[in-house]
């Protein structure tokens, strides 16, 4: 048999050790902070905290009732209020004194309003009535919450049919164990008395006791009593009979609607009662009851935390089975027992019996327990700080090493280094700042940083210092430093900013790079690109000039020969034609031959330099070769031109004639596209040029291949007319092309 005593707080001992019991579990406490507080051991306090898990519990009852706080205090066992992890909103009903629908229609509403923003992860259902409104707002309020269910009454699969995601803990009272046992221990009863109310609770455990009535119909007789007012229940408890026993299920209302806690109810009956009193439920054990299988609130709450946890660490809703063995227990009061003179042997040998007298060992086991662990704990401590001694010493020795390495690394690092404070002084340097800038380090620490700075970079610092305090992060400040000895230099600076936990700065850690050899890299290579794309410029304009005089030699000398030649096959036609010579059908293929020759020579002349360019202006050209491009390319060309002319001159003219060419040569290439829509027109004293298709879109690796050589040949050419260009690729909608290109203030004259 297994006995506790002290279970109840009420029932705890006070006696003279009690003050060295707490000495105890202070010492304990104290050890258990010591250790927490090593820093050898202690958690990082850097760790950064993760989002706590959400759990709202539904209770039916409220708050003070001896199931409903038995429930909770069983899933704060699981979920403390002090947890790190986990978040927990309970809720109370009250259905016990509100039960109209419209009640429960207005909670929902409630709850609506007040979680609509809170995301939970898991809710818990305690007893039917916060089961039942779960089930039928839980798609309005909770969308595919996990629902877990608690303390439920005559549970069946029913009641989840059409639920997805629900688990739960069949709450299963055993009335025919508790009644067998009270049979057992009072053979002599002829007539068990049922007091019961009419609530949501109450009904269910009436037809428990009607289950299994017929089980005793030849042993006992059963009376209900369950509809009664407070004086009527004394006055029929005054008369039952000597030879029953008294089996309380719940009494929370009378038939006037007066609500009473279970304590309350108790009270009023074993006040009244002569006769044993048993029950199902543990939270009458103490107060009056002799006991029974009981069904524990605080297991119900504990075992529903313990699903809610499972849920919580990722395992499925699905895979975890509804706990259907209610988990009573059979538990009894060694003062009833005494009182009706029922002795512990014939308990079951499972059975739990509370109040019984201590031994000395059970009225001191928490003094004893206390010395033993206060002496262990002091013994672990002092093992643990002789340990933290020796692994202190250890970390010190590493910590000047590496404060020696460190130091040698900042002092003769290639970069100078430096930390100014919230004012702008310099508070800490590296030797090789000092070196570099001429100074002993002493000489610098404590003074202004715009001392180092030239006239200009000190106006720069005074605007941008306070912006700098406010960032944790500024990169590539560039300033012009002044030796000691007046010579300057230029420098990029890298700031980074310590804040205080209200954003203010605290200091820099700046470092700081001579950029003299770079910019002179830099220097050089900004001129020799400026060499090359001025000599891609002139190498651009020597082509154009030949291509001209190659188009112009072409059209004017061999089209003048092939011209002659037509005239000369034309008059020998129509000489063999008065002499009916049979030679005269050769003639009309060589007519013919010449004919698409002299088509080939013009389309090569228009090729290499469209007479249309020089003759008749950039917008007639950029027509003709739209119109071109339509003929060869079978691809439909809208164009839209906004101007009459474009006052370019014949250079220009031509490289943004090259520049559109070039982009249908990439249309036609490249794009895949059925359509394009050119643009041309002046905004803002500029020529706008835009080419938009309809194909697959130009990519990010396409825009930046080295191979890209159309792309490089644009982008060139509209730099060197001091233009912009911008290409923008959406796959399977197609490329924009969109040339920008300022007049000068001679071609804005003559606008």
């Amino acid at each position: 048999m297994i006995v506790f005593s002290g279970i109840l707080q009420e029932h705890m001992p006070r006696n003279r050790y009690t003050p060295f019991l707490w000495a105890g579990i202070l010492v304990f406490f104290f050890t258990a902070i010591v250790l927490l507080a090593s820093p050898a051991r202690g958690a990082d306090p850097t760790s950064p905290a993760k989002k706590k898990k959400q759990i709202l519990v539904l209770n039916s009852y409220h708050k003070g009732l001896s199931w409903t706080d038995n429930i909770v205090r069983g899933i704060e066992s699981i979920f403390p209020a002090d947890s790190y992890d986990y978040e927990v909103d309970f809720e109370y009903m009250d259905t016990k004194r509100h039960f109209h629908p419209e009640y429960f229609k207005q909670l929902a509403r409630t709850y609506k309003l007040k979680y609509e923003d809170s995301p939970f992860d898991v809710i818990i259902a305690a007893d039917n009535d916060a089961f039942n409104f779960a089930r039928q707002y839980r798609s309005e309020l909770f969308p595919n919450v996990p629902l877990i269910f608690t303390g439920i009454n005559n549970f069946t699969d029913e009641m989840i049919k059409g639920q997805k995601r629900v688990t739960g803990v069949v709450e299963e009272t055993d009335v025919q164990s508790t009644i067998d046992i009270a049979l057992k221990l009072h053979p002599y009863t002829r007539e068990i008395v049922v007091i019961n109310d009419r609530t949501t609770t109450g009904v269910a455990m009436k037809k428990e006791v009607l289950k299994v009535m017929p089980a005793f119909q030849n042993r006992v007789q059963f009376t209900f009593f369950d509809d009664f007012d407070i004086p009527e229940l004394k006055d029929r408890i005054r008369k039952i009979p000597y030879d029953s026993i008294i089996l309380l299920l719940v009494v929370n209302r009378d038939r006037t609607g007066n609500f009473f806690a279970y304590e309350e109810s108790l009270a009023v009956i074993y006040q009244e009662a002569t006769v044993p009193i048993y029950s199902v439920w543990d939270f009458y054990l103490g107060r009056g009851i002799i006991g029974g299988m009981l069904t524990s609130a605080y297991a119900q709450g504990k075992t529903a935390a313990e699903l809610a946890l499972r849920i919580l660490e990722g395992e499925a809703v699905e895979n975890i089975p509804i706990v259907r063995k209610s988990p009573n227990q059979y538990m009894f009061d060694y003062r009833e027992l005494q009182r009706f003179r029922v002795r512990q042997a014939q308990l079951p040998q499972e059975s739990i019996v509370l109040n019984t007298p201590d031994t000395f060992y059970a009225q001191n086991k928490m003094l004893i327990w206390g010395i033993v662990a206060t002496i262990v704990f002091l013994s672990v401590i002092i093992v643990i700080l002789m340990a933290n001694i020796v692994e202190r010493r250890k970390i010190e020795q590493a910590l000047r090493e590496s404060e020696e390495k460190y130091r040698d690394l900042y002092d003769n690092a290639p970069d100078m280094y430096h930390s100014v404070d919230a004012d702008g002084v310099i508070v800490e340097c590296n030797e090789t700042e000092a070196r570099m800038l001429g100074y002993e380090k002493s000489d610098l620490i404590g003074r202004p940083i715009s001392d180092i700075f030239s006239q200009a970079s000190r106006e720069i610092h005074a605007r941008d210092f306070e912006s700098i305090k406010m960032q944790p992060v500024v990169l590539g400040l560039e300033r012009e430093i002044v030796r000691k000895d007046g010579t300057t230099f230029p420098a990029s600076l890298n700031v980074f900013v310590e804040l205080d936990k209200n954003g203010a700065m605290l200091k820099t850690r700046t470092i700081m790079r001579d950029m003299t050899e770079r910019k002179r890299v830099e220097e050089q290579l900004r001129n020799s690109r400026e060499l090359l794309r001025n000599l891609s410029a002139h190498l651009q304009s020597v082509r154009e000039e030949e291509r001209r005089q190659i188009a112009s030699e072409i059209h004017d000398e061999l089209g003048q020969i092939l011209t002659a030649l037509k005239l000369d096959l034309s008059w020998l036609k129509r000489r063999l034609q008065r002499d009916d010579s049979d030679l005269i059908s050769s003639v009309q293929p060589m007519i013919n031959l010449v004919d698409k020759t002299i088509e080939v020579v013009q389309r090569i002349s228009s090729e290499l330099r469209p007479g249309v360019l020089d003759y008749l202006g950039l917008i007639a050209a950029i027509e003709w070769q739209a119109e071109e491009f339509r003929k060869r390319a079978g691809i439909k060309c809208n164009l839209s031109v906004d101007v009459e002319e474009l006052p370019l001159d014949q250079n220009r003219s031509t490289a943004v004639f090259r520049i559109f060419q070039e982009t249908l040569t990439n249309v036609i290439r490249h794009s895949g596209a059925t359509q394009v829509d050119v643009m041309v027109g002046i905004q803002c004293n500029s020529i706008v040029l835009q080419v938009q298709d309809n194909g697959k879109g130009i990519t990010e690796d396409q825009l930046t291949s080295p191979t890209s050589f159309g792309i490089i040949g644009i982008r060139e050419r509209v730099r060197f007319l001091g233009g912009e260009v911008r290409f923008r690729g959406v796959p399977g909608l197609g490329t924009t092309v969109l040339v920008n290109i300022p007049l000068t203030e001679e071609e804005v004259e003559r606008l």
